[in-house]
């Protein structure tokens, strides 16, 4: 991964010229997790940040002596999206649990320390850091909020068919393409899985559109540039792209 690039479009460090990205680069690492690790737990001492760059995190709520459970994820961080605001504020300690929600997840990993030296030299890269970091935190606030308050959201999931006949017919690509769109629209309540063949080999890649209240749709033979239509069309605006539907 061009790890620069990639930072250009990460949410908390929107506003950062070249040069002051090329000094936080210098403290990245990536890490990565597979399908259903979790990350870190509510109540560990948080002393980093965590940046998504491929697939979804869900946080969750952890219910004592039960094993975690989808239905306990408050939201989704896709990629570009960051975690970990908490090392940043008293008492430094992560508010919900952390969990790879796709088969795997990359993360580029921050320690504050590092980056509280950044901002000792760049007064500049830490005000604009640590404003964007109150903005993130703000968001997350109220969508816990509302998930404690508010009407139950629509759910939707997306889930890209991943076995190996997927795989060969170009389901990474797809995949990509669709966290790349979820990652510009700014949507939150989306969740998207990989999965095994449907045993519809001829037809892959497959990917399935499940939103509350209405019937899945399976797509077949997507592309890039199908899918991008498929979630702006369908998943966005709810009109079903039919032209792309598997039937039997």
């Amino acid at each position: 991964m061009a790890v620069l690039d990639f930072l250009k479009r990460v949410n908390v460090f929107k506003g950062l010229a070249d040069d002051q990205l090329n000094k936080i680069q210098a403290g990245c690492q990536e890490v990565e997790y597979h399908g259903g690790h979790r990350l870190f737990a509510e109540g560990e001492h948080s002393d980093r940040v965590w940046i998504v760059s491929e697939g979804q995190v869900d946080l969750r709520f952890d219910l004592p002596g039960r094993p975690t459970s989808e239905e306990n994820t408050i939201f989704s961080i896709t990629a570009g999206n960051t975690l970990g605001w908490s090392s940043f504020v008293p008492p430094y300690q992560y508010k919900l649990s952390a969990y790879c929600a796709t088969r795997t997840c990359k993360i580029l990993q921050i320690k504050n320390e590092f980056l509280l030296n950044l901002f000792e030299k760049d007064i500049r890269m830490g005000f604009l850091v640590i404003s964007n970091l109150a903005g993130i935190a703000s968001t997350h606030f109220h969508l816990l909020q509302n998930s404690a308050t508010g009407p139950p959201a629509s759910k939707i999931t997306v889930t890209v068919h991943m076995a190996t006949c997927g795989i060969a017919a170009g389901a990474r690509q797809v995949m990509t393409a669709l966290m790349e769109e979820i990652y510009d629209s700014g949507r939150q309540d989306i969740s998207v899985k990989s999965s095994g063949c449907i045993g519809k080999c001829p037809s892959e890649p497959n990917v399935t559109v499940e939103i509350s209240g209405e019937d899945p749709v399976v797509y077949q033979k997507m592309t890039p540039k199908k899918i991008r239509k498929v979630f702006k069309k369908h998943i966005l605006q709810g009109d079903v792209q039919t032209d792309f539907v598997l039937t039997d």
